[in-house]
């Protein structure tokens, strides 16, 4: 009778089970102290005997502790029935559900099913027929209700178009639940839960291997290279106003003996040290205007070494990051070149991110990976996860990002019977082993499925 038990009467349950656990405990140690089973020797002084037990006669004293015994096991069984209360109380939530609704019958006629080429869920084979995740949990599905049906090829615009206009009665394949959807067709329960993901090449090389590696990259060094220019090209301005300011004023520093190469180079040496904050003290300005510039020099010198610092951490990370492995979130992917599809949802969400791209067909894009025209693929995990399974086993990696997740479900025309009918199915379908040795044979693993 539980199950018709009221919210109130469930909610009032804690309550009572609380109050026969505190009944049952104090009973025990009232128990315990008046028998003199449990001293607590530093808390609670010796007890005596009741007054009702010192007129009994001895042998009645001398087996006081017998009647102890049996006190403590009945306040010991109150311990027990209130924790099986208790575990009455924590039944799970399905045993308080009201008996199920029959499932509405599956009308019977044969239904159109839109199918769009989209590996690993919807995968055209060679003989024409359709294979994948999402096209053999759909069989699975209609076998067990019952319901006859044929595929029509179509494409992913031409599956909503199908079921907007009726001459399409469900939708497989890898279709993602968004509100603009929802609104001309319905959706079933989600099957697979689905994020972005980066494809890299792999290295066979330890991390410390390839961060050394990464310093005999050419372009590294060219970039390296510019910068020194630039700071080099700073430094000689300085020190060229440094030595026309204090060539005739101080020429014991800055004159070099009458030659003007030697004293611009002690102004170079200057301004060298001035900007690393070494400052020897071996030479230095002593007019106005020469320490002024000193002044204005030290102040710029910390904005220069800051920003080579930076630069030169981002070039290091840049070339690490090339390596893939170390692809952690979208911060890392703006400072790499990445591809993906054109006109796809990747392409839109980078879009709207603010991080750069190239866009490729999709036989193109693997192939600009490893020529090495981009650095990574950005698209979603479970297509990435399958290509590089079947046809790249040993040359790219995934890494998830976590980030844009998106749900899989089938479309059906709106207002559809058969959705009930195959929520009911579905949810039962995918906590069966065959669900995830379905996703194993395709993805090897599915870190997302539902």
């Amino acid at each position: 009778m539980d199950r018709y038990a009221t919210d109130e009467q469930r909610s009032r349950r804690p309550i009572f089970i609380a109050t026969l656990w505190a009944v049952a405990i104090w009973l025990f140690f009232r128990v315990a102290r008046s028998t003199r089973m449990i001293q607590i020797w530093a808390l609670l002084p010796p007890v005596r005997l009741g007054p009702r037990l010192e007129k009994q006669p001895t042998d009645l004293r001398q087996n006081a502790s017998y009647f102890g015994d049996r006190t403590v096991c009945a306040s010991c069984g109150a311990i027990l029935c209130a924790l099986a209360l208790s575990v009455r109380g924590a039944e799970p939530a399905d045993q308080n559900l009201p008996s199920p609704i029959p499932a509405p019958a599956v009308p019977k006629q044969k239904y159109v099913v839109g199918v769009a080429p989209g590996p690993p869920f919807n995968i055209h084979d060679p003989d024409g027929t359709w294979t994948g995740i999402s096209v053999e949990l759909w069989r699975e599905i209609a076998n067990d209700l019952g319901i006859d049906f044929e595929f029509h090829e179509t494409t992913l615009s031409g599956n909503f178009d199908g079921l907007a206009h009726g001459w399409l009665d469900v939708a497989v394949g890898p279709l993602t639940i968004t509100e603009r959807r929802e609104e001309f067709c319905d959706f079933t329960h989600a099957y697979f839960s689905s994020s972005m993901a980066v494809a890299v090449p792999i290295s066979h090389l330890p991390y410390n291997f390839r961060f050394l590696v990464a310093f005999f990259d050419v372009d590294l060094w060219f970039a390296v290279l510019r910068i020194a220019i630039g700071l080099l090209a700073i430094m000689a301005v300085v020190a060229a106003l440094i030595w026309l300011c204090e060539r005739r004023a101080n020429p014991a520093h800055f004159g070099g003996g009458g030659r003007a190469a030697r004293g611009f180079g002690a102004a170079l040496w200057w301004s060298a040290v001035t900007m690393t904050t070494v400052g020897y003290g071996d030479i230095s300005p002593q007019t106005f205007r020469g320490r002024v510039i000193a002044v204005v020099w030290m102040f710029i010198s910390l904005v220069l070494v800051s920003t080579f610092t930076a630069a030169m951490a981002s070039i290091l990370t840049t070339a690490r990051l090339s390596e893939g492995s170390s692809i952690r979130g979208l911060d890392d992917l703006r400072k790499i070149h990445v591809g993906t599809f054109a006109e796809s949802a990747t392409a839109q969400f980078l879009a709207s991110s603010h991080i750069d791209y190239v866009t490729f067909t999709r036989a193109g894009l693997f192939e600009a990976l490893t020529q090495g025209k981009i650095q990574a693929i950005v698209f979603d995990e479970p297509f990435l996860r399958y290509v590089i399974r079947t046809e790249y086993p040993s040359q790219f990696t995934v890494i998830p990002l976590n980030v844009d997740p998106q749900l899989y479900a089938f479309a059906l025309r709106e207002g559809s019977p058969l959705r009930e009918s195959i929520n009911r199915a579905l949810l039962r379908k995918i906590h069966e082993p065959a669900w995830h040795d379905l996703l194993y044979h395709y993805l090897g693993n599915a870190p997302n499925e539902r």
